[in-house]
């Protein structure tokens, strides 16, 4: 039976003094460990064959891992209110993939 324990690279990681959230900048760290580029620039993970330079997935890992840390800029805040949505904002999907449940 195949063991239940994972090696994560960023259980090695120490975890930088103002993140916020442990786990999304865990997962986007472990993302972009997985994503790296190669001596030739190119994503070095086999899902992204011929991806030259940072893969989309390395571009939302970096993403990730920079909102989970604190914003150091007073007065603004990185979590956009539905009514001031901005662009850049994630939108969620009206229904979670492979269920029958509504998204909140």
């Amino acid at each position: 039976m195949p063991s239940a324990s994972h090696n994560y690279p960023s259980q090695q990681a120490g975890l930088p003094d103002d993140v916020t959230d442990p786990l999304l900048w865990r997962l986007g760290f472990d993302v972009a460990h997985a994503h790296r580029l190669d001596a030739s620039g190119r994503c070095g993970n086999l899902g992204c064959p011929d991806e030259s330079g940072p893969c989309p997935a390395l571009r939302q890992a970096e993403r990730a891992m920079h909102l989970a840390r604190q914003d150091d800029r007073p007065g603004e805040s990185r979590i956009a209110s539905p009514d001031h949505a901005s662009s850049d904002d994630v939108r969620l999907p009206q229904r979670l993939p492979g269920t029958g449940m509504r998204a909140a």
